[in-house]
């Protein structure tokens, strides 16, 4: 079964909760999203849960601070695609006789760079023993009184953004997996964006206050996957027109020395932790705006529609349909829509 369908069908009836004691203090969303609401009369929280495993998520010779700074990094990204800022985390985490002191030493001062950087501080946690390396973060952030970014909230005729470039964390991966030795200015760019990801707080809490967008995710499991999480959620279909979605100079010197990688496997893949949100026609100039006063990329690749029928033609069950332009309409297939958390 996948990620969400055993959500939906094992664990959803386990947050079904008394609405007498919880009402309303705390929204699971149905547990459809990154993030849980917990709020009171003065202030609103959310929290979100991650886990990091060793040799699916992470390798152990990628080092300390490189773990610690990724693990950190990509829970504070679900913080920030709900226009939250982060606040502080508790970590879990295993150990073994086979790491270093200062393996140690180096996930200890990776963990500080990004508390220093997002101030936030570690509230608490707990370890364990195994041969295999395995992280847990549970992180807690504030939130505006309703202005909170979620995937239900978006709408018919929304149209749909992503920040930056797709796919660089994809080939930074691949570089790593590669061991490729010679590195030119263009791998150690890509290699960044596969250890280092950027949350974009600045980004959503401006869409959030000014009331741009309602709906938004980060890129964690793919463009494809993370967008058809959100066409789940809000009940719709997506119109993605694939000669828009935006490629970075150093993805396309890469492409061009391994044929054997296409912008599809771009777009499947995961990592980016880039933004993908909505939004009305009409804030169009408004969201050019922004893009040119934070310097970040903002591209618009595609329309929500009302979802008229459960399946489309691209692939099973699929609510994206992918066109190699809007104007020749012509459709790509696809099969495989992003990572799948087995």
């Amino acid at each position: 079964m996948k990620e969400f369908e055993i959500i939906k069908k094992k664990f959803l009836t386990l947050s079904n909760f008394n609405q007498n004691i919880f009402n309303p203090i705390l929204d699971s969303f149905n547990l459809s999203d990154d993030v849980t609401l917990i709020k009171n009369s003065k202030q609103q929280y959310i929290v979100s849960k991650d886990i990091f495993i060793e040799n699916i998520h992470f390798l152990r010779s990628d080092g300390g601070e490189k773990i610690a700074q990724k693990l950190l990094l990509t829970n504070i990204s679900d913080i920030a695609s709900s226009g939250g800022k982060p606040l502080f985390y508790f970590l879990g985490f295993t150990k073994n006789s086979d790491l270093s002191k200062k393996f140690y030493d180096d996930f200890v001062d990776g963990l500080k760079k990004i508390q220093d950087e997002f101030n936030i501080v570690l509230a608490g946690g707990d370890t364990s023993n195994s041969n295999q390396l395995f992280y847990s973060v549970t992180i807690f952030g504030s939130v505006d009184d309703n202005k909170i970014l979620l995937r239900k909230n978006a709408n018919e005729g929304d149209l749909i953004y992503v920040s930056n470039y797709i796919g660089e964390a994809f080939l930074g991966l691949d570089i790593k997996l590669k061991q490729t030795k010679k590195l030119f200015h263009f791998h150690k760019k890509l290699l960044d964006k596969h250890f280092y990801p950027k949350p974009r707080i600045e980004l959503t809490k401006i869409l959030a206050k000014n009331q741009i967008s309602k709906c938004a995710t980060d890129i964690s499991d793919g463009l494809i996957a993370d967008l058809e999480n959100i066409c789940e959620s809000s009940n719709l279909i997506a119109e993605i027109d694939l000669s828009t979605i935006p490629i970075s100079q150093n993805s396309k010197q890469y492409l061009d020395l391994n044929r054997d990688i296409t912008i599809l496997d771009l777009i499947s893949a995961g990592d980016d932790y880039e933004i993908i949100f909505s939004a009305p026609q009409h804030f169009s100039n408004e969201i050019n705006k922004i893009s040119k006063n934070i310097n970040l990329k903002l591209t618009c690749i595609g329309k929500f529609l009302k979802n008229n029928s459960k399946k489309t033609m691209n692939s099973k069950n699929s609510k994206v349909k992918l066109y190699q332009d809007f104007t020749s309409k012509k459709l790509i297939k696809f099969s495989a829509k992003g990572y799948e958390h087995k």
